[in-house]
This record gives structure tokens, sequence and C-alpha cells, in this order.
């Protein structure tokens, strides 16, 4: 039977985009991986927040007819993760987090003070990472963000959303495994974030990468895909 044995949903970061998790394509056998674009610079009217990304990603989820997917998400894709899971406990396998918001990160602040300075915007992009990965192409996208008034005030608002929507009490509901995989360089929820994240979900297991940012997938696809790979073998051998 050659059929892909896991689902898995890989959820995109604010400003994050589909090519995130390119990296991690080579290096996953065994898995079919769905990659959405989250309505977060939003067309709908409505302004993003998480409880409204969880409706969004339960419709998806039923149009794809997807069963027991693993959700994979990176800063605000992995807050969405844990927000859809504790509304859906029947309808997620497992979780993969990497650099999750839900419990604290570094404020992204309510203004975008020099929002049309593109070098202090560069800088600001470049502590997502260690070694610096802002290329003029990601830099176009984030500019394009934050200098259409309208996309603008819908970051802002998932921004907010993020800030105030936290999850910590509803972490030890969660009893699927979790497999947290962080950068021990992650300035924008610091390795004391991931430490959390380990103590207060029963069932969870964390794995660093040295000289990484906020995103491991992104920085280092092989070692992420290593830990991502022993994870969903040990998964196949559970009984659910």
């Amino acid at each position: 039977d050659n059929s892909p044995s896991h689902t898995l949903i890989c959820l995109h970061g604010m400003f994050g985009g589909l090519s995130n998790y390119d990296g991690l394509v080579p290096h996953t056998d065994n898995c079919e991986l769905f990659v959405p674009s989250l309505p977060i610079h939003g067309d709908s009217g409505e302004r993003p927040t998480i409880r409204g990304l969880s409706h969004w990603l339960d419709q998806f989820i039923s149009d794809m007819n997807l069963e027991e997917p693993i959700l994979m998400g990176n800063s605000l894709g992995g807050h969405l993760a844990l927000d859809y899971v504790i509304q859906h406990p029947q309808k997620v396998r497992a979780l993969v987090l990497t650099g999750s918001s839900g419990l604290q990160e570094k404020e992204f602040g309510s203004t975008c003070p020099r929002r049309n300075d593109r070098e202090y915007i560069r800088a600001q992009a470049a502590q997502t990472f260690y070694k610096d990965l802002v290329d003029d192409a990601l830099l176009d996208d984030i500019m394009e963000v934050i200098t259409t008034p309208e996309k603008l005030k819908n970051v802002l608002a998932i921004a907010r959303d993020t800030y105030e929507h936290q999850i910590e009490q509803q972490l030890p509901e969660i009893l699927q495994p979790v497999l947290l995989i962080w950068g021990r360089n992650d300035q924008i929820t610091p390795p004391e974030v991931a430490n959390k994240f380990e103590q207060m979900l029963p069932e969870a297991r964390l794995r660093w990468i040295d000289k990484c940012g906020h995103a491991p997938m992104m920085e280092h696809p092989e070692t992420f895909a290593l830990f991502l790979n022993e994870f969903l073998i040990e998964l196949q051998n559970q009984p659910k």
C-alpha cells in the first residue's frame, strides 16, 4: 500500500506564506502535505481573529475531506492549530508546533512606525532568523502588506487578537501527541516559551535546533524534517 500514511496541514505565520514549507518537501515522504493560504490579509470584509481562522480551517478540512490530519503550525499558525484542536479534539491526530504564539511573544505593537522605511522593516524582519534570510522577494511581500492600508489593518487586528487570545488554561486539555521544534535563538517566541509549552501539554516532546531563529523549517529544513519523520514513524506505530 503506497498511499501516504499521514496528512499534514502546514499553517504559516502572520507574514508567512506558502513557500515557508518548501524546504521540507524533498525530505518528507510518506505523508501528504497541504499548505493552505490563510485568509489573514483578508478580502472577506471581516477583521481576522484566531477563532475566525479556526472556523475557516474547519471548513477547509471538511471541503478537502481530510480525516484526522496532523496540524503543523509556525508562529500564528501554531496558535491557530492549538485553538483548533481545543475546539475540535476529535478531528486532529497530532500537532507539530514551531515558534508558536499562544503563550507569550514579543508584542508586534499596535501601530507600525516607519512603515515606508524599507531598511527599518528589513531589520525588523531579519529578527525572525538567526542568519539573515530576508531577500528582496520576502521584503516586497511584507512591504506590500504594510503599505496597503486595508491589509495593514487586518495584520494589526490579528496581531492584537493573537496577543489577547491566550490559551494557557486549556493546554492541559490537549491530549494529542505534540512535537515542539524550536530554534534556540528564537527572539520572537524565546526558548522559555518552548519549555512552558512542553510542561503544560501532557503529551509533548521538545526538540531544539541550534543557530536557529523563529522559523526552523525555513532555516534548517533537513534537521526539522529529521525530527518530524521520527515523530511520524512513532505515530504510525501508536494505537490511536
